[in-house]
């Protein structure tokens, strides 16, 4: 691997977001995030690549798809155009926009997978777990919560059995420990560190990166070990979206970005952003990420948003009542980044009122008037 290019380079990623439902708050308050960091780096004379995207393979934009009675590109094609719209109302400046159905991802997915593949690290092997659909993830018996029900969004889980390709997670538990503990930055905030180091101190166990119940997506590379069809796992799918969209990991954008690469995420997300994708990276033996910030979550009226309870904040039609910029500023000052916090309208009200109409106004209004007096 080449030596990394040392500049002033920033590179700054979102999550990519499931087509499976439309652009809500909790999206618009990641990319936002990441938006002012993109934007205060530039004004500091960084190089920075903003990156957002969308993932869209998967069993549930299969389901949604057949829902709809839609094939899933075009049922992905529709809501894309919703998240780049979204994206400019709120004034976001991204510099790429990755989508996991496009040839340049699925070239670098397959060429990552096939090196992990020739290293020895994937075999095939027979899965049987618990499944949490909309979380697209596996749980084991003592990690449901006390209802039996997923420990992330707290709905049904279906007991699963497959034949899937494993990676050899467990043989990187020991390295990542070490990796965390002599670099303390790399997971914030420090409570969403702490968790990360009691699950692998509970013990990783080899990780399914594979499913044969799901169509759509990328597939395996083929083997000689099974004849039977396998798509690779979503979340494997789409981590790797941060390099392709670098054009792979041997190109002078990697070299020169990827040692600064800062990953913004919702922290129902932290788990397969600090412990999937590290391991794998160094399956790969390649650098991880320079740091991996896990923000909290918003609540409606102090109840949090879920799609049964439909009170998921529009923040388009905030954003278009009371201003964009009234809408970014109240999301970024409101609470404090790695918190969670409470939306209504009330609140934002206040803090426009406060902070931007009196306080802001005011010194504006003295500085001007300062001015006209010296000029006097």
């Amino acid at each position: 691997m080449s030596q990394p290019n040392k500049t002033n380079s920033f590179y700054i990623t979102t999550p990519i977001y499931y087509v499976n439902d439309v652009p809500h708050i909790g999206h618009a308050y990641t990319t936002v995030a990441a938006d002012v960091l993109a934007r205060f780096k530039r004004l500091d004379g960084y190089d920075v690549f903003f990156l957002t995207g969308t993932d869209e393979h998967g069993s549930k934009v299969e389901e949604s798809a057949k829902k709809n009675n839609e094939r899933p590109i075009d049922l992905a094609d529709r809501v894309v155009q919703r998240f780049k719209s979204s994206w400019k109302l709120m004034n976001i400046t991204y510099d790429d926009f990755i989508r996991t159905t496009e040839a340049r991802h699925k070239t670098v997915v397959t060429q990552l997978i096939q090196k992990v593949i020739d290293k020895g690290d994937i075999y095939l092997g027979q899965y049987e777990d618990w499944y949490c659909l909309p979380c697209e993830t596996f749980w084991t018996s003592t990690q449901l919560d006390p209802q039996n029900k997923c420990p992330s969004c707290h709905r049904c889980v279906q007991k699963l059995k497959e034949e899937s390709y494993f990676f050899k997670m467990s043989h990187y538990a020991k390295a990542l420990l070490t990796y965390i503990e002599d670099h303390p930055d790399f997971i914030q905030p420090v409570s969403r560190k702490n968790e990360i180091i009691n699950f692998i101190e509970e013990g990783l166990r080899d990780l399914s990166i594979s499913r044969t119940t799901v169509l759509w997506g990328i597939p395996m590379p083929i083997t000689d070990q099974t004849q039977t069809s396998h798509i690779i796992y979503i979340w494997f799918d789409a981590l790797i979206n941060y390099v392709s969209a670098l054009g792979g990991s041997q190109t002078q954008a990697f070299n020169n970005y990827w040692p600064n690469a800062i990953h913004f995420v919702g922290k129902d997300i932290i788990r397969h952003h600090a412990i999937y994708w590290p391991t794998f990276l160094m399956s790969l033996n390649l650098p991880l990420p320079k740091k991996i910030f896990a923000h909290g979550w918003w609540t409606n009226e102090g109840e949090k948003m879920s799609k049964s309870k439909g009170n998921f904040i529009d923040h388009e039609v905030i954003a278009q009542k009371y201003g964009v910029d009234s809408l970014r500023y109240f999301m970024m000052r409101e609470i404090p980044f790695g918190s969670d916090g409470d939306f209504s309208e009330k609140a934002l009200i206040q803090r426009v009122n406060s902070d931007l109409a009196n306080d802001f106004g005011n010194l504006v209004n003295r500085t001007w008037m300062s001015f006209l007096f010296i000029r006097l």
